[in-house]
């Protein structure tokens, strides 16, 4: 393993239903990778985190966050990207339009900025491409901002049909995970930073936008999920 290898995309599983416990295997998993990947003699390491790692640090003190300062303070290069909310997991049963629903358990009154994994796979490989530009920085990485309502009256439109939207309760967020009831609870209060708009541009002049991935991706699937809930 990374043997004559010079850089490493570090971007670990995802957990759906967060706890304490999860949270530092998380940490663990990170930070034993970039251990590794620092003996084997790996040059440049780029960590894909998430949006407000470090406010989450608050409530989550051993997570995404304690990864990033690892590397960061190691004798590695780095850098670290924050992507937003994938538009992709709109494709998550949680999501429901294969019910032709949207159940949303976000602040429904805020909005929030979306990305395609694709852009993220694209900006990454720039970083890559022009690595010691990056060394040492951390970005946030999003583009469009969409509050819930708007993420639905648009997918409406798009899907040429009603979808029933469900307000997930905050009560009912914490039975299920407190660390994401929490999030929830941050980005309903303090939001998010903003991002750098200027700085994405100057190396990737366009992202995808949430219409253009629902025409060429999301509608297809979502169609997909909602015929194979009829079988």
């Amino acid at each position: 393993m990374f043997q004559k290898i010079d850089g490493l995309f570090l971007v670990l599983p995802g957990v759906w239903v967060s706890s304490k416990e999860t949270d530092e295997q998380e940490a663990d998993l990170g930070i034993q990778t970039i251990k590794l990947a620092e003996e084997k003699g790996v040059k440049f390491i780029l960590y894909s985190s998430v949006m407000a790692s470090d406010k989450q640090d608050r409530f989550r003190p051993r997570f995404k966050f304690t990864i990033e300062k690892y590397l960061l303070q190691s004798r590695l290069d780095g850098a670290v990207i924050r992507p937003a909310s994938f538009m992709e997991n709109l494709l998550l049963p949680s999501f429901g339009l294969g019910d032709n629903k949207f159940i949303n358990p976000l602040p429904e009154e805020t909005a929030i900025s979306w990305i395609t994994t694709k852009d993220i796979g694209t900006f990454a490989r720039i970083i890559f491409q022009n690595y010691k530009d990056f060394n040492g920085k951390t970005i946030d990485f999003g583009g469009e901002l969409f509050a819930p309502k708007q993420v639905l009256k648009l997918l409406e439109r798009k899907l040429d049909q009603p979808l029933e939207f469900v307000q997930v309760p905050l009560e009912i967020l914490y039975q299920q995970s407190e660390t994401f009831a929490k999030l929830v609870e941050m980005v309903a209060t303090e939001g998010y930073d903003s991002i750098d708009i200027e700085l994405i541009s100057s190396w990737l002049p366009k992202l995808t936008s949430f219409e253009e991935w629902l025409d060429d991706t999301g509608i297809k699937k979502i169609r997909e999920l909602q015929s194979s809930a009829k079988l």
